[in-house]
């Protein structure tokens, strides 16, 4: 498994003060063996050395003067000190020489060094942010100080994103600095406008920080929500604004306070700035970046920041078209086969991990990953990798495939919607996509979903181009026996089919059901997809782009679908979208066990050639 070096540090320290010998330590470690090794010694030499014990008075002060200094120092009267005399120039190494000695008497030589590898987690990590800023006060070329601010401000993406990869949520203390390096570098350009590569250099990174930001939503910390509205909202108004100027119209941290939603579907302009993106209701205005070219008729996806009352704004549009056009949904759900740093295998498949790949997880070999597909100029790459929800199940919360049809007004709510006779909750987080029509009654959808004790929760509703009649329901789900005379498929009720065939406890199967008098669900047939001693089943989905004989591309490469596949839902087509369980086979080949149509029509009419991933590095 790959380790980030900060992360096995961490561990390692922890180790060494439980009193672990250091030897004992590194054996554990032979890839960073020789970094280790001589990082744990300075710890010991540290942990070993006679400490001052400073009262905690006296420690309380030390900190106040080191951060009304630090303020000092920031702001823009240092500057003008410094440009009218050299008296500033002398006050500078000084009060950074008297901020170095507190903090040696406060924490202990040796400490800053050991620092430098500390997560936002680790009680060293206070330490880490004060040693960057007492660097800064020995720089004295602005310019040079805005780029050490901009590298500063990487590095706190870096270490969320190594906390979130290894499942752990996001502090507020990381999020406070990250703004803090961002404004701060800001401030400085904002008096320099003749810097443009160091303006181009700002917007670029604000880009990709809000991208993964907004990627990254659900995994913030509670306690962390208002931290985390203001750092995405001045990143988004530092690229409203240019790099370094002041934006006319500024999204506010507030706007932002019930989370971030991601919609794609066909543009309708309602008036007063309102545009209905695939039948749910935004604002688009200046504040929407990419807004200016907005267009009805357009298919475009959203991303929209949500209000405490729901309202939503959106931040971001981007037009249709395959690349960066509306997500298609795409994804590979198997076992990971392999992992390095630069890309993951699953179901015989190599996807590229780049800067832009979102991982949620702490990655396991032999674990069940979800991989969503993201399309780039570059080919094809992961763009998410989390937990298989199908791996996620146990007796309280079972995952489930349901497609029905709307029933009713769902502008009026967003919180709940009912959808072939049962309610699902719909959150900030629930993707929706309905590039293939509008979210509205009697629209046919397909809900990826849990029920968590009854409640069903939905993570992605996404809109098919489907003629199947409203009173037939399909639910892809694992049977849990019997309730009386009843099947329970997933937690959800379900009348036996009346051949009086059963599957078996515990498997995965798809049940074609119609909807009675009394709301109750029939099931006319089932289809075992996976019984419980099957392994190693991969679970695709996305948009057919070619059918050549018993070959079928999609957006990740092919599938074979031979004549014992179980095809369900309709006929096969390009433009298509289908849901797969398939066998995995010698030499990655998957080869189909059983196909869900989701379109009756193709969805993309221009599929364009997609690009493979890499081989295996």
């Amino acid at each position: 498994m790959f380790r980030r070096y900060s992360s096995v540090l961490d561990e390692c320290l922890e180790a060494l003060r439980a009193g672990e010998a250091m030897e004992h330590i590194v054996a554990r470690y032979p890839r960073h063996a020789a970094r280790l090794r001589s990082a744990l010694a300075l710890a010991a030499s540290v942990q070993s050395s006679p400490r001052v014990t400073p009262r905690a008075q006296a420690r309380e002060q030390s900190w106040r003067l080191v951060r009304e200094r630090a303020h000092q120092l920031r702001t823009g009267g240092r500057r003008v000190a410094a440009r009218r005399s050299s008296y500033g120039a002398i006050l500078k190494p000084a009060g950074a020489l008297f901020a170095v000695l507190l903090l040696v008497a406060s924490f202990g030589g040796g400490l800053a060094y050991a620092s430098q590898d500390a997560m936002p987690d680790s009680q060293l990590y206070r330490v880490k942010l004060a040693s960057e800023d007492i660097h800064l006060w020995f720089v004295f070329d602005e310019k040079h100080e805005a780029e050490i601010l901009l590298d500063q401000s990487n590095q706190r993406i870096d270490e969320i994103r190594n906390m979130v990869s290894r499942g752990k949520i996001i502090p507020e203390n990381v999020l406070a600095a990250l703004d803090d390096r961002n404004r701060r570098a800001v401030s400085i350009l904002r008096d320099r406008p003749e810097e443009t590569g160091l303006r181009a250099r700002i917007l670029i990174q604000a880009e990709e920080q809000e991208d993964l930001l907004v990627a990254l939503w659900q995994q913030v910390s509670d306690d962390a929500r208002d931290e985390y509205t203001k750092v995405v909202a001045s990143l988004h108004n530092v690229r409203l604004g240019g790099g370094s100027g002041t934006a006319l119209v500024a999204v506010q941290p507030e706007d932002l306070l019930g989370g971030i939603q991601t919609i794609s579907g066909q543009v309708q302009a309602l008036g007063d700035g309102r545009w209905s993106i695939g039948g749910v209701e935004v604002y688009i205005d200046g504040r929407t970046l990419g807004g200016e070219q907005i267009v009805a008729g357009l298919t475009a996806r959203v991303i929209v920041a949500l209000d405490a009352n729901g309202r939503g704004q959106a931040l971001s549009l981007i037009g249709g078209g395959f690349l960066g056009g509306p997500e298609t949904g795409a994804f590979v759900n198997g076992v990971v086969e392999e992992l390095t740093s630069e890309a993951i295998r699953v179901g015989g498949t190599w996807f590229r991990i780049s800067d832009s790949t979102v991982q949620t997880y702490d990655i396991e070999l032999g674990e069940y990953a979800q991989i969503t597909v993201k399309t780039t100029e570059d080919g094809i790459v992961a763009g998410e990798i989390k937990p298989a929800a199908f791996a996620r199940t146990s007796a309280e919360i079972r995952a489930l495939t349901f497609e029905g049809t709307i029933e009713g007004d769902v502008n009026g709510s967003m919180s709940e919607w009912l959808i072939g006779g049962f309610q699902f909750g719909i959150t900030e987080s629930t993707v929706i996509d309905a590039s293939a029509g509008d979210v509205r009654d009697g629209a046919r959808v397909q809900v990826e979903a849990v029920n968590d004790r009854g409640e069903l929760q939905a993570s992605r509703v996404s809109v098919l181009a489907s003629k199947t009649a409203a009173d037939v329901v399909t639910v892809i789900g694992t049977f849990d026996g019997f309730q009386g005379a009843e099947w329970v498929v997933s937690g959800l009720p379900i009348v036996p089919p009346k051949d009086g065939d059963e599957p078996q406890a515990g498997a995965l199967i798809s049940v074609e059901t119609e909807r009675g008098d009394a709301g109750e669900l029939n099931a006319s047939g089932f289809f075992e997809i996976e019984a419980t001693d099957d392994e190693g089943l991969v679970r695709t989905q996305g948009t057919i782009s070619e059918i050549d004989g018993n070959r079928w591309a999609l957006e990740f490469g092919d599938i074979s679908v031979l004549a014992t596949a179980e095809i369900a839902g309709g006929e096969p087509g390009i433009g298509q979208r289908v849901l797969i369980w398939s066998e995995p086979r010698a030499g990655g080949n998957l080869v189909a066990r059983y196909v869900r149509v989701l379109d009756h029509e193709p969805i993309n009419n221009a599929f364009v050639d997609t690009v493979l991933p890499v081989p295996a590095p």
